[in-house]
Order: structure tokens, then C-alpha cells, then sequence
């Protein structure tokens, strides 16, 4: 297998590249609903699309675009490797 099959896009790749992204992509900085009397306050989180959603107060305070740019590379190489990975396994049995 080459480089130029191993990064092919495929289906799979890209749905598999998008739940690695939406779970684990830390690019949105949010209201984590912390409140504090002293300072200082951590009342910002950086986080995936996931736990932003997951979290009471929806408020972005900014979208961090070199993460997410960077996390989709890294999540899309990722990917690559799980489907080569998982079609490996299907060979040997």
C-alpha cells in the first residue's frame, strides 16, 4: 500500500474522520457555568462540539480556527489508519 491509496477519500473515511472530530476536536471556547466569588475563575473551557452541547450554558466566547484545522488533518489521518487497520484484520481471518 502507498501513501496516495492509504490517503484516498472514501466514505467510510470521512465518517469515521467526522466522529473523531465532533468527540474529541477541542476548538470552541465556552461558558462552562462555573461561577466564583475570588479570582481567578475558571469559568472558560476549551472543548469538542460534543462537550459543548453537553454543557448548560451554550455561550462560545471564540472558535479556535487553527485547531479545528489542524484536528481535521489529524482526525482525518486518523481515520485513514482505522479503515487500513480494520481491512487488515478482515484479510487475516
Amino acid at each position: 500500500m502507498n501513501f496516495k491509496e492509504f490517503l484516498k477519500p472514501t466514505t467510510k473515511k470521512g465518517i469515521f474522520c467526522l466522529i473523531i472530530s465532533f468527540l474529541f476536536l477541542p476548538f470552541i471556547s465556552y461558558d462552562n457555568g462555573i461561577r466564583c466569588i475570588t479570582a481567578p475563575c475558571p469559568n472558560s473551557s476549551i472543548g469538542s462540539a460534543f462537550f459543548y452541547l453537553l454543557s448548560e450554558n451554550h455561550n462560545i466566547y471564540e472558535v479556535l480556527y487553527t485547531n479545528l484545522i489542524l484536528g481535521l488533518i489529524v482526525a482525518y489521518v486518523i481515520s485513514c489508519a482505522i479503515i487500513i487497520g480494520f481491512r487488515k484484520m478482515r484479510k487475516k481471518k
